[in-house]
């Protein structure tokens, strides 16, 4: 997820997509503690196979979402899926369609009503090698917008966050076809690779691939990036993952220490408030070969005070979180997902927490009708409105798009 200055973009594939591809398993959640749900269900356009990635809410009435659908045709594959609320109902947005190419959006970002991006991935029908993808919005259409082909061309090349901090400055980041992280300008002509850092594999591991999943503005000269590191351990040949962040100043990115924990544990998303003042979550896992992890399966939160991050307790009924954003420094949300295995056949469900200055407590929210549900984003506006967008659906309906509202 990205911020700037209270526009959220959250970037993230939803859970399962990020996490099962990663190995790991959600676990039973018990039933959330909130008393009074405030969240509620919005219809949004719902074009077949649809799924919702990434919500950006500027202001009440201008919103994006962005995810992709099954678009018709034999040789049409996966389509980019963006909507847009004008204050009263979501609408599809239409977006260039390119036969024989399946296409994904991941985040979206808006720095105003006619200027706003959204990136991903874009790969040839049953292919293994991926690109990355950003189209913008100049008020009028959504255009493909090309990015450097230097990094394309690996399985897992991605651009998973983006902020869209001016019509000349926007940051992309991700995963390059080296394996590792990514990020990329818009300096208001075209996308240009930044170099970025990457992290060093801890003592008796080998590293396998970083990625920067979410990246968050607080001004183009201070900017976090969030994601994790992969690493294969020589004697067990487990795979361990740890958390990583990333700082630009204005003239270089660093890598900044983060709260990791023993076990393997990965940043999801992040939103920056101020310079002294920024929230990243995302979860543990359990590994295969390693069955002592005490965070396994659990929501991470860590807070950045200006010098370093640390551990933030979370709920445990949340063990999953994949998006954050911040209306204030006493009005955050995040969401994710968890498992509930209280019915003849598990289902994914949603999970929100709110953070109100003092701690972090799980919030009640609805979930589909039938099947599986997850929030793959969230968006918080600082009139206290929220908005998070997923998927719901069943293996026979193919998913759909889902959208949920806060009001204060």
């Amino acid at each position: 997820m990205s911020e700037y200055h209270g526009r959220t973009i959250v970037r993230h594939h939803l859970i399962p997509a990020a996490l099962a591809a990663s190995g790991s398993v959600l676990l039973l959640a018990s039933t959330a503690t909130a008393a009074t749900p405030a969240w509620t269900v919005v219809h949004a356009a719902n074009p077949a196979g649809a799924g919702l990635n990434a919500v950006s809410a500027r202001t009440a009435s201008d919103a994006w979402a962005v995810g992709q659908f099954q678009a018709p045709g034999d040789d049409a594959g996966s389509q980019m899926l963006t909507e847009r609320w004008n204050g009263t109902s979501w609408q599809q947005v239409p977006t260039t369609n390119l036969n024989f190419e399946d296409e994904r959006l991941l985040a979206v970002s808006a720095s105003g009503a006619n200027d706003a991006w959204a990136v991903g991935i874009q790969k040839s029908i049953n292919a293994a090698s991926r690109s990355t993808l950003a189209v913008h919005w100049d008020g009028a259409a959504w255009t493909i917008v090309p990015t450097p082909a230097t990094v394309s061309g690996g399985r897992g090349v991605t651009l998973d966050g983006v902020a869209d901090l001016s019509p000349t400055s926007a940051w992309a980041v991700g995963e390059g076809k080296d394996a590792r992280p990514l990020a990329e300008h818009w300096d208001g002509s075209a996308w240009s690779v930044v170099p970025v850092p990457g992290p060093a594999a801890p003592a008796g591991t080998s590293f396998a691939n970083a990625v920067l999943s979410s990246v968050s503005a607080v001004s183009p000269t201070d900017i976090w990036a969030v994601g994790t590191t992969t690493a294969i351990q020589a004697q067990t040949l487990a795979v361990v993952r740890f958390t990583l962040a990333e700082h630009w100043n204005g003239t270089a990115w660093s890598i900044v220490k983060t709260a990791n924990t023993a076990e393997p544990t990965a940043l999801n998303g992040v939103t920056a408030i101020s310079a002294t003042n920024a929230w990243a979550v995302g979860n543990g896992f359990s590994n295969v070969h390693d069955t002592s992890a005490t965070n396994a399966n659990q929501a991470v939160i860590e807070h950045w005070n200006g010098t370093a991050w640390s551990i933030v307790a979370s709920p445990a009924t949340v063990p999953q979180l994949a998006s954050v954003s911040a209306a204030s420094a006493t009005d955050i949300w995040a969401t994710g997902a968890a498992i509930d295995t209280s019915g003849s056949i598990p289902v994914d469900v949603t999970r929100t927490e709110h953070w109100n200055g003092t701690a972090w407590s799980v919030v009640a929210s609805p979930n589909g009708s039938a099947g599986d549900t997850l929030l793959g984003g969230v968006s918080a506006l600082p009139s206290g409105e929220a908005w998070a967008a997923g998927t719901a659906g069943s293996a026979t309906t193919g998913g759909g798009a889902f959208v949920i509202h806060h009001t204060p």
